[in-house]
């Protein structure tokens, strides 16, 4: 992994990048879940590296750096560590993610050779993000979202009322056990992608909590964290090279 700043729109962000050093290779934009990037997300970008792809991870809460590390399991408990991750959690506006999602998108192509594709994959917060990705660029072929959260609010702007705009497939990793992602929501983002006749798939990971691929938090899903990656890989196999 490397680790370098770029200039987005409320400051330097810093991007963790790992992969070969070869702008002909297929990019993965990477988007945190609400505890931004540390060893458990380092650990899947690895993963995916290691099959030639490359991996760009930004920080999200960059606005608020310096910051403490945030410890995942502190939002299970009451008190002000829970509460500052809350505070920086709410700070995350749609017009701040459409933002940072151009910004990640140009920095992919200034890397990149022409028309080199581009994936993008989230967690939690981080699903609105790739489904704003799969509705800004073409060279987005695949969006892949894993116990996302709020991405089809019944009020308020969202990507999910862009999506006639998407020309990548849509991948929605749903966790069966959710309080975050509730049926009117499901209800809300499929009728969404029926409506935007999307290549799309909505795959519920049964049995599995909200939280399920990182291994840094308690309620992690050993099985079905490896389901994730398989479809990741998958997908990208196919679509990289189609």
């Amino acid at each position: 992994m490397t680790t370098f700043e770029a200039d987005f729109p409320r400051g330097k962000c810093p991007i963790h990048a790992f992969g070969p050093d070869d702008s002909s290779a297929p990019v993965v934009l990477f988007f945190p879940d609400a505890f931004g990037p540390r060893e458990a997300s380092f650990a899947v970008a690895e993963e995916l590296a290691g099959e030639g792809w490359r991996v760009l991870m930004l920080d999200q809460f960059y606005e608020h750096i310096p910051y403490e590390p945030i410890e995942p399991n502190s939002i299970f408990e009451e008190g002000p560590r829970r509460d500052r991750v809350m505070e920086m959690f709410g700070s995350i506006t749609m017009d701040k993610i459409d933002a940072d999602v151009n910004a990640m998108i140009s920095l992919a192509e200034s890397r990149s050779d022409p028309d080199v594709p581009i994936a993008a994959i989230g967690y939690c917060m981080g699903g609105r993000y790739v489904l704003s990705a799969v509705c800004a660029s073409p060279r987005v072929v695949f969006a892949g979202a894993f116990h996302a959260a709020n991405i089809a609010p019944a009020e308020g702007d969202s990507p999910h009322h862009r999506l006639a705009s998407a020309k990548g497939r849509i991948y929605i990793g749903v966790a069966g056990v959710d309080p975050m992602y509730d049926a009117a929501e499901h209800g809300r983002i499929a009728e969404a992608l029926r409506a935007a006749d999307t290549d799309h798939i909505i795959e519920t990971y049964h049995g599995a909590a909200h939280g399920f691929v990182f291994p840094d938090i308690s309620i992690y899903d050993e099985a079905a964290a490896n389901k994730h990656m398989r479809r990741l890989k998958e997908n990208f196999a196919e679509l990289f090279t189609g």
